[in-house]
């Protein structure tokens, strides 16, 4: 969307034949290197990119001399590189082979010695990151489908020399960066919630900075020397920066469309590549000011790195003499040992112990049980290593990690066998029947399951306790049950069930009870290998030609690798973090990532013959403990951050940590606030008029918001939710709460909306994909119906309502014939109001007052107006590369959002026109993109007499008209010919019949329609139910019967309830009962509910305390009195004795009025206090007769006072505008590079580069990956 990113430097290669040869490279070797898809490739730029900016390249001083180097394959996929010039190493992350790569003899120019070798091999096929610690020569990498950190020494060919720092808590890792010195690493999780977080140079010590403003860090860098983090956002359309603590935050730049994917500093200069924008761009890292655009011709540019073989970093002089036997790290305290997976320290702390067994794969066939490295499963290429041999029968396998057991079915045998691995020997545990169909293990109990099916397809589940060495049968007379799997966290037990097309995923108890069905035979085609996934809770299984997956509850069902033939051969299934495993046929596996849509790797197991079990070996899964935050999202409403004992909890950007520290709440404003629609984030925020404070709205509801309105008198707020399948329009109360659907589009996208104020009517744009098939509409909220109004369009976007003038107006930004139109609201006298130098018109907003139209161009950054008549064309306001989005206006002032901005700018409007910027809302960077702005209480909108008694006559729309208004219905129903009523669609009107009540005189009871009622004589309207919708079958949502309730009286204590179910209703006499401790009045048998909704007698009267009779001392009795202080600022009548069971009627002092008018009267209790006692019964309303004699105060100052504010005022606007002007010339003298706007923008980076061709030797095996970074396609 929006004007191509294609701002340039150049023609280099004109340039390269009039100029020098020593002027083509910088003698320093300092140069940049950008890594690009399609094909495969480096482009080297030999020059110091900091000299280099737009001034000297337009003048013809510079030119950059560029390198290429193919690889041998042009699937390879360099998504990040590290570099380490000192010893001529570049490091690089190829995805497609799913490596680590070192290339050696490195330099910015063409060199035939360079060669390319594998350090670290089994990387996941995502867009994860590198850093390289170049102290401790380490490379540290993050697997966003393995979900971890690892580190590596970087100058190793041994590729099990790894170790995996950080496996707990990530859910998506994918940019990380390193500073040695400091000893820190930082790296993001884009899992919930978005992060980046902070922690030892060995993965401990984890903080949680950045909370807030997170969608997806694609990678991270650090200015060491001042302690500042970089990282680019790729889903915000960000550069950003902050200190290491996350604080001290600031936006450097904001282009929206264009998504960063790499960053690194140099100097004083940040550099930035987009693969879609095709740029490296070079920005001051303190301002954020466009220095550079290359545009990149040869391919997609994904990574950058700075090549400087002239910095002097040290490297560590310990380590190499510290005698550690895997890896050393240089910690800031000094050296620190660390071992390689599979191994753990010595008590020297030096020396590593071989743990027997690292994470791996556990393959078995008929005889054989060998180990695979877990790498496998992302195209590792090792041999196996074998534990058992000569066994016979194998099929299914389970592991007890701890005591090293395996436990398998003998199917030739038909028992259950235990084999331990630490002395190569196998016990019979159980003699199974025949037909074992599956065996699972549950480690925390150590019981064994297992399921079985005799030859008539009915079975069992059976369990076998390794601690009391007992047997018993959990379930029986089951329908053919199969890959049983237990859940021992929560003790639970899932299988599948059926035969033929008929199957089901059950649950039930590990002790035998609630058996259920949690997925029925609706979802399920063939289903086999049912997988327990303990990280994630889910169940996955193979579905015929698919693999799907389920909560354990069955809810949240969803597809993965989809459609993938293969499949239907799969018998069982592992997943392993976000990789699924699975057998096909007899000669191989296949594996692929839960994200992606088809197979990845395929490993040939051919030469082991057929595969009959599979099982997980991974310690840290079966000694798994659910973290804090993964149980009930650690009590925490919002935001949960582990730690090592307990959780943080956060709150949103917007919201504020309750005194429970566990709640989130926001202060809600009540008027004069701005409502913003951020859509990256999808939030609704309230802004204050007064200082720009940002308060957010509590909408569960809102995911994608592109518009927001306010109605003012309802306090309702409308929006437009962004879905995938489709826009909908939505409505809920201030608080959030009610939300409905008043239009489900289906295929259109309705994009912008604007009310009619006197019906109450929306008015709307509609994108449709087909070209032409967009349109304007109407939307009746009340009856959720809409109706077409204009067809044809290209691309509306922003609309308008004039209602007393009979106007509406839109944009549109259709390339071809971009304009802003104007119609009668009823959609006739169509006509192209303006179109000269309208390039893409966004916001659209009246002044009903001089009745001007102004609008926001998203390319021409300009804010113009022009009266609704088209002419008197004028300039407001003029920026720079902001992209404006919305605007709207509220007295004098003008307030505007802009995608390349993280705030709403606020604008004074002059009497001549123009406008100019007022300090009010700083950058926010916790924003995302504003797409919509709505102010309370706005400018009024004038309203059309024609609809505004009883909506015209029409019976759904009023459509207002300069010379009257149009009745109209839905769409695909016809007006009678009255020209006011519509035709019922759907069935028969609803029943008129309402007891007690009538309907309002503007309900026609039409199908969809909304209706309110009033009622008659003793009965009120339910509050529950203020109008009630009236169905398309003509069936009322809500029973009438349920609308008007009769009159009550309220039952007050003493009284303890009714008897007989008497009903407390006027005119009702009913019998009653007392609370404990007092006692019926014998002469008055019943109660009375009166006309005015109170009693006949006093509930004190009816209902007394028992005597009690206690000896006394005769003494002068005291007289119990209600106190006239327990009631502060109420006046009783004089009659009031204050005496026990007494009522007494009152008023409130001067200053102040009745909180609620409903009570009128108070009782003295038989202990001395009134039955509203600690109530307050007054409220102060001397703060508004302050208020309102001060205004008058005001008013009645001399003319003096006047004149001289006046002056002041003249002085002030004549001193505004002298600061704008200079303001403005200086801004106008300066050369501005940036995304939309610039004064060099013809020119381009091209030349022809000299090639060089260069090895990436990686035997990936075979693959059926079509899209190699599908990650970064999903952005």
């Amino acid at each position: 969307m929006g004007p191509p990113y294609t701002l340039a430097v150049v023609v280099i290669c004109w340039i390269l034949n009039h100029i020098n040869a020593e002027n083509l490279t910088d003698t320093s070797g300092i140069g940049i290197v950008v890594s690009l898809f399609g094909p495969g490739h480096l482009s080297l730029i030999a020059r110091n990119p900091n000299n280099v900016n737009m001034t000297s390249m337009k003048s013809g001083k510079s030119v950059l001399p560029i390198q290429t180097y193919y690889f041998n394959t042009p699937r390879a996929k360099i998504v990040s590189m590290a570099s380490d010039p000192r010893k001529n190493a570049l490091f690089i992350l190829d995805s497609d082979s799913h490596s680590i790569y070192r290339m050696e003899n490195f330099n910015i120019w063409v060199n035939d010695t360079m060669s390319i070798v594998p350090i670290q091999k089994g990387v996941s096929k995502t867009s994860a990151q590198i850093a390289y610690d170049w102290y401790s020569e380490i490379v540290y990498w993050v697997d966003g489908y393995y979900n971890w950190v690892g580190m590596q020494p970087a100058f190793t060919t041994d590729n099990s020399l790894y170790k995996i720092i950080i496996h707990k808590g990530l859910n998506r890792p994918e940019g990380i960066a390193v500073d040695p010195i400091n000893g820190y690493l930082f790296y993001s999780d884009m899992g919930k919630p978005q992060r980046i977080e902070r922690s030892s140079l060995i993965g401990q010590e984890r903080t949680s900075i950045i909370t807030s403003g997170v969608d997806r860090v694609y990678d991270i860098t650090v200015d060491q020397k001042e302690r500042r983090l970089y990282w680019v956002d790729a889903g915000r359309h960000t550069l950003e920066s902050s200190d290491y603590n996350g604080r001290n935050r600031r936006l450097l730049t904001r282009m929206n469309s264009v998504k960063f994917t790499s960053v690194v500093i140099f100097g004083e200069f940040v550099y930035v590549a987009s693969f879609t924008s095709n740029t490296v761009t070079k920005l001051n890292k303190r301002t954020g000011n466009i220095n550079l655009i290359v545009v990149v011709d040869d391919g997609t540019p994904v990574g950058a790195e700075i090549w400087d073989p002239t910095s002097d970093l040290p490297v560590s002089k310990e380590c190499p003499d510290f005698g550690c036997s895997h890896i050393c790290v240089h910690m800031p305290s000094g050296p620190k040992c660390v071992c390689k997976e599979g191994y753990t320290l010595a008590t020297d702390n030096k020396a590593c112990v071989d743990e027997n067994l690292q994470k791996g794969l556990l393959l078995a066939n008929a005889t054989h049980i060998c180990n695979m490295d877990i790498r496998h499963i992302t195209a590792l290429k090792e041999d196996m290593f074998c534990h058992a041999a000569n066994l016979s029968g194998i099929k299914y396998m389970a592991v007890d990690i701890a005591n090293q057991w395996l436990f398998y079915v003998d199917s030739e045998l038909n028992v259950v066998m235990q084999y331990s691995m630490i002395f190569n020997i196998s016990t019979t545990i159980y003699e199974a029947t025949p037909n074992v169909t599956g065996l699972t293990y549950d480690w925390l109990d150590e019981n064994l399951v297992w399921s079985t099916s005799n030859s008539l397809q009915k079975g069992a589940i059976h369990v076998f306790s390794l601690t009391k060495w007992a047997h018993t049968e959990l379930y029986s007379d089951l329908e053919n049950p199969s890959y049983v799997k237990v859940n021992p966290l929560n003790r639970e037990l899932y299988w599948i069930e059926g035969r033929g097309n008929n199957y089901t995923i059950k649950t039930g108890s590990i002790d035998g009870s609630s058996e259920k069905v949690i997925v029925n035979s609706d979802s399920l085609k063939k289903p086999t290998g049912l997988f327990y996934q303990i990280e994630k809770n889910r169940l996955f299984w193979i579905n015929w030609d698919s693999i799907h997956s389920c909560k354990t509850d069955g809810s949240d069902l969803t597809s993965h690798l989809n459609s993938i033939s293969v499949l239907f051969f799969g018998v069982e299934l592992l997943v392993y973090k976000d990789h699924a495993l699975w057998t096909h046929g007899k000669s191989f596996m296949m594996t692929g990532s839960i994200f992606r849509k088809s197979a990845e790797v395929k490993i040939d197991t051919s030469h082991y013959g057929t595969l009959t079990g599979m099982a997980i070996y991974d310690p840290d899964l079966q000694r798994y403990e659910r973290g804090p935050c993964e149980i009930m999202n650690g009590g925490c409403e919002q935001v949960c951050l582990p730690s090592a004992s307990e959780v943080t909890c956060k709150c949103d950007f917007g919201f504020r940590l309750n005194k429970d520290l566990r709640n989130c709440s926001s202060d809600t404003l009540k008027d004069e606030f701005l409502i913003i629609a951020d859509h990256t984030h999808g939030r609704l925020y309230q802004a204050a008029l007064s200082d720009g404070g940002i308060t957010a709205l509590d909408f569960p509801a809102v995911t994608k918001p592109a518009c927001v309105l306010y109605n003012r008198k309802t306090k309702l707020i409308y929006w437009v939710e962004i879905e995938s399948r489709g826009s909908q329009i939505k409505q809920a109360t201030l608080k959030g709460e009610n939300t409905t659907v008043l239009m489900e589009a289906g295929d259109i996208y309705p994009d912008r909306i604007a009310m009619d104020y006197t019906t109450g009517h929306i008015y709307f744009t509609a994108v449709a994909n087909d070209i032409y098939e967009s349109y304007v509409g109407v939307l009746h909220p009340h009856r959720t119906v809409h109706k077409k109004l204009i067809s044809q369009l290209g691309t509306p976007r922003a609309i308008a309502v004039h209602p007393s003038a009979g106007y509406m107006f839109w944009t549109d930004h259709n390339k071809n014939s971009p304009h802003i139109g104007r119609a009668f609201m009823d959609g006739s006298s169509q006509r192209v109001l303006l179109s000269k130098d309208v390039v893409w018109p966004n916001g659209l907003v009246i002044d009903f007052k001089e009745n001007r139209l102004y609008w926001a161009d998203g390319h021409t950054d300009k804010i113009e107006s022009v009266d609704i008549h088209g002419l008197n064309r004028k300039e407001v306001l003029k920026v720079l590369n902001q992209q404006l989005v919305d605007i709207d206006l509220f007295g004098s002032y003008l307030y505007y959002t802009a995608w390349n901005t993280q705030k709403v700018s606020k604008v004074l409007l002059h009497s001549n026109g123009t406008g100019s910027l007022v300090d009010w809302m700083p950058d926010v960077p916790e924003l995302g993109r504003l797409d919509s702005i709505e102010i309370d209480p706005g400018n009024s909108q004038p309203k059309s007499f024609a609809c505004l008694v009883n909506n015209g006559d029409c019976s759904t729309f009023c459509l207002p008209t300069p010379n009257g208004h149009t009745c109209a219905c839905e769409e695909n129903v016809n007006l009678l010919a009255d020209g006011k009523t519509c035709e019922v669609s759907g069935g028969s009107p609803c029943p008129e019949r309402l007891p007690h009540g009538f309907w309002s005189s503007s309900c026609h009871r039409l199908p969809t329609e909304n209706c309110t009622y009033y009622c008659k004589g003793n009965y009120l309207p339910n509050k529950a139910y203020p109008s009630v919708p009236c169905g398309r079958e003509g069936e009322w949502s809500i029973p009438p019967e349920f609308l008007c309730q009769a009159k009550r009286c309220v039952i007050f204590h003493p009284i303890h309830h009714l008897l007989n179910d008497c009903q407390p209703t006027i005119g009702n006499e009913c019998e009653y009962a007392c609370n404990n401790g007092y006692q019926k009045n014998p002469d008055i048998q019943k109660i009375k509910c009166l006309s005015t909704q109170k009693w006949n007698y006093n509930s004190f009267e009816v209902c007394r305390q028992f005597d009690v009779h206690v000896d006394t001392i005769e003494t002068t009795p005291s007289i119990v009195q209600c106190r006239n202080e327990d009631l502060p600022n109420v006046e009783l009548n004089r009659d009031c004795s204050r005496l026990p069971d007494k009522i007494c009627s009152f008023t409130c002092k001067e200053g102040f009025s009745k909180k609620d008018e409903d009570i009128t009267d108070l009782v003295c209790l038989p202990n001395g206090k009134w039955n509203m006692n600690n109530i307050p019964l007054c409220t102060d309303t001397s703060g508004i007769k302050s208020f309102r004699l001060s205004q008058e105060k005001k008013k009645s100052n001399t003319p003096f006072t006047t004149i001289a504010a006046a002056l002041a005022a003249v002085f002030g606007v004549v001193l505004i505008a002298a600061l704008v002007v200079f303001f403005f010339y200086r801004r106008r003298k300066r050369s501005v590079v940036g995304r939309y706007e610039s004064q060099q923008n013809d020119t381009n980076v091209y030349c022809e580069p000299q090639k060089g061709i260069v090895n990436l030797s990686a035997d990936t095996g075979s693959s059926t990956e079509n899209n190699h970074y599908a990650q970064m396609s999903d952005i």
